[in-house]
């Protein structure tokens, strides 16, 4: 499969990343950098209810309908989200139509109607949405993480807004909002898939986004840590949710790239480990794995499962204990090295397939560090580190302070003390 995407600015400065793939369908999306992070406490839920309303019709496409219409046609289909830090249109078409899917998006920067009563009938949607999220138990768990570790700084779900806030939003500020969020400057699009003409494609972008304005876009990426350990009572619930967290050795960085996959290798190694010594040596957890969260300054990782009341003590302890074994004496040899690098070659493989998570990967990456995602390098990079350079390279992972969050049933459990005495 190729992989060969360039960069391109149209005039006002959008960023355009054209990622030619041998399939039969185009994938593209356009990518705002602004999101619930963003936002003033009085505008939360703001950027996710503009969203919705950019997809409730325009001035060519009066209603949804039209709009799904418009697609089905075409052989495309097209969709719509919000996050912490993007907002983003996204869709997928038959390639020699990639240009109508283009124009529905041009439609919905520049001419969404916003109509009141459109407006009113969507508060009820979105306030059933923040309802779902709100008894989704991961999401909850996401919620807590947020306010007790980053202050809410971390995704959650206020990037849905609350109840008031999304009953007091008003067209005009919407308007507002279009006016100082969608700026070309924060403005990257990303088309992975089949490309037929390529001039004329970026000409259509031309067409249909040149007109965005050009100027900066505040961005809330400041995120301040506060180690904890809390629980998160649900009394219906009847397992427990364990997440542990340690701030990541080194900062979001090309420069720290090597040492960075270092330290992914031996994650990956730790996490195998405990994973066979709670499930398969001692029956206490049906899954385990790696967890991180952070944004695209910071990071955190580490460990993620749930289990009974009855087993948390016993899997916070063998978590505890084999993670300082493992940590002081390292053991692996070139032959789990080679094991683990087929599985990420086959993740790769994957990946390499998929115009969805190309398209994803270059855009996140071209936030992060302004640069076109060097797939290849990165499989070199890989493929040179040794057992000796993990080992090197992961001194000082358990230093940073630890937070332990837990949620579900009642915790009678000093977790805190369970690590301690067992971290030796």
């Amino acid at each position: 499969m190729q992989y060969n995407p360039k960069i391109y600015k149209l005039r006002n400065g959008v960023t355009v990343i054209l990622d030619p793939m041998d399939i039969e369908t185009t994938t593209v999306k356009v990518c705002f950098r602004t999101g619930g992070r963003d936002e003033a406490p009085n505008e939360y839920g703001l950027t996710h209810f503009c969203e919705h309303m950019m997809c409730r019709g325009t001035a060519r496409f009066p209603t949804k309908k039209s709009i799904d219409d418009f697609m089905e046609i075409n052989g495309g289909m097209m969709n719509a989200g919000t996050g912490s830090s993007v907002l983003v249109l996204r869709g997928k078409i038959l390639p020699e139509n990639v240009n109508s899917l283009i124009e529905v998006f041009g439609e919905q920067i520049f001419h969404s109607s916003f109509l009141p009563e459109k407006i009113d009938t969507e508060r009820s949607v979105i306030i059933d949405e923040l309802r779902r999220a709100m008894d989704d138990p991961e999401e909850q768990l996401g919620y807590f993480v947020s306010h007790r570790l980053f202050g809410g700084a971390i995704p959650s779900y206020r990037t849905l807004g609350n109840v008031e806030n999304i009953m007091s939003f008003t067209r005009d500020q919407m308007l507002d909002w279009i006016g100082r969020r969608l700026s070309a400057k924060n403005c990257i699009v990303g088309i992975s898939g089949k490309i037929i003409d390529e001039q004329d494609l970026l000409n259509c972008l031309e067409k249909n986004l040149g007109a965005l304005p050009s100027f900066d876009v505040f961005e809330n990426s400041k995120i301040v840590y506060t180690p904890d350990v809390a629980h998160n009572l649900l009394p219906d619930k009847e397992n427990v949710k364990l997440r542990i967290y340690y701030p990541d050795l080194y900062k979001q960085s090309l420069e720290k790239k090597y040492e960075q996959k270092c330290i992914n290798y031996f994650e990956a190694f730790l996490v195998r480990k405990l994973y066979r010594v709670l499930r398969y040596e001692n029956g206490l957890v049906y899954d385990f794995g790696g967890t991180n969260i952070g944004n695209e300054k910071q990071a955190w990782s580490g460990f993620a499962t749930e289990t009974s009341t009855d087993n948390i003590a016993k899997a916070m302890e063998l978590i505890a204990k084999n993670s300082f074994e493992f940590y002081n004496n390292p053991t692996f040899t070139d032959d789990d090295l080679l094991r683990l690098r087929s599985e990420k070659r086959l993740f790769n493989a994957d990946w390499l397939e998929s115009a969805n998570s190309r398209s994803r990967t270059l855009i996140s990456f071209y936030i992060d560090f302004n640069e076109l995602y060097d797939y290849y390098g990165f499989i070199k990079l890989g493929r040179s580190i040794t057992p000796d350079d993990i080992v090197k390279n992961s001194r000082g992972y358990f230093n940073g302070p630890i937070s332990i969050i837990t949620q579900g049933a009642e915790l009678n459990e000093d977790m805190r003390a369970l690590w301690n005495d067992n971290f030796r």
